[in-house]
């Protein structure tokens, strides 16, 4: 509460009424993840948590061999706690500014609007928000508010990742990482036992009363339903497709957010950065010689001083522009969010 009791307001500079002249239609700021409306890829993201959880469960870890079952249960059950918590904290926290969150929810805010507004912070003031904010804050568009130690926004938790939930992140994705790998070796390993010894798969009691060799039971021990191998093979290949795809994003995230943490970046400064480079290249690349001064002694040498400094800039922005690419699919950042201060 004491940030709503503050020291006196401060003068704010002469410019502000001009960076608010048109903004668009108020609208109320985002809390967490949990405000509505529901992003696609956060209901995705909740499917695909659930698919998982039901096919290990139900389908594959009652095939397993009786004496891997139980610390597989107890594995399986660990981690996808683990993630579960991870997930829903950093969901659940809000991330904004601790000047912004005792103010701004109790009514519509103005709104950021690209097409009339370059900034909406300056010196350290949100002129949205009505707030004084840290240096590393960020005033987001989707959430409509002052975000502390803005990393991105998540749309696969439909939240802000920052200062106050970015661990929470971490965690989740860390998390989500060793996950996949075990689901992927579980399943491996029962869709090799059916094409090389699917007996040692239908060890169970249930089996018992079923003499069909292409007769198998789903859901159990407790539901046993019965089903046909192509079905079973057919989830088996399903869920193995699903969780090597999640793997790749995942491993992706994760390297990359352990090089950000490894050179004191955010996800925002790095791409901010790699947007600079791009100018740079691109002004430096317009000045190389043309191919009628390749006779020219110094315009050749001109040249490979140029390229030596640009071709390093080009991989960096290679690496870049792949990643804003992904990023566009899986959300890590708003394109309208990557050089607003």
């Amino acid at each position: 509460m004491g940030c709503c009791r503050g020291g006196p307001r401060p003068i704010i500079p002469d410019t502000m009424p001009s960076m608010v002249k048109e903004v668009a239609p108020p609208r109320w700021s985002r809390v967490n993840g949990w405000s509505k409306p529901f992003d696609p890829f956060q209901v995705v993201a909740w499917a695909m948590f659930l698919t998982f959880v039901l096919a290990m469960f139900c389908v594959f870890i009652p095939m397993l061999p009786h004496d891997w079952q139980y610390i597989t249960y107890a594995v399986t059950s660990g981690g996808f706690v683990l993630h579960y918590i991870a997930y829903v904290t950093a969901m659940t926290i809000d991330p904004a500014e601790a000047s912004v969150r005792c103010k701004i929810y109790g009514a519509p805010r103005p709104s950021f609007d690209h097409a009339h507004q370059a900034h909406v912070i300056q010196d350290q003031y949100c002129s949205l928000c009505d707030a004084i904010v840290s240096m590393k804050a960020k005033h987001c568009r989707t959430c409509n508010k002052c975000v502390s130690g803005f990393d991105h926004h998540c749309k696969w938790m439909n939240n802000c990742v920052g200062s106050r939930n970015y661990w929470w992140f971490f965690g989740s994705i860390a998390s989500a990482f060793t996950g996949l790998l075990g689901i992927i070796a579980v399943v491996m390993y029962i869709l090799i036992q059916h094409f090389i010894n699917p007996e040692a798969l239908r060890e169970d009691p249930h089996y018992e009363a079923i003499s069909s060799q292409g007769t198998w039971l789903l859901f159990l021990p407790f539901f046993p339903v019965r089903t046909k191998t192509l079905v079973v093979v057919s989830i088996e290949m399903f869920v193995l497709l699903l969780a090597s795809l999640c793997l790749v994003v995942i491993t992706y995230l994760l390297f990359f957010h352990i090089y950000l943490l490894g050179n004191g970046l955010t996800t925002l400064s790095y791409v901010k950065r790699g947007s600079e480079q791009t100018s740079k290249a691109s002004v430096l690349s317009s000045n190389l010689p043309t191919a009628k001064q390749a006779d020219n002694p110094l315009s050749s040498a001109r040249s490979v001083s140029l390229v030596t400094v640009v071709m390093p800039m080009c991989q960096e922005c290679f690496f870049w522009t792949v990643f804003c690419h992904g990023l566009l699919w899986n959300g890590h950042i708003e394109a309208d969010q990557r050089v607003e201060i």
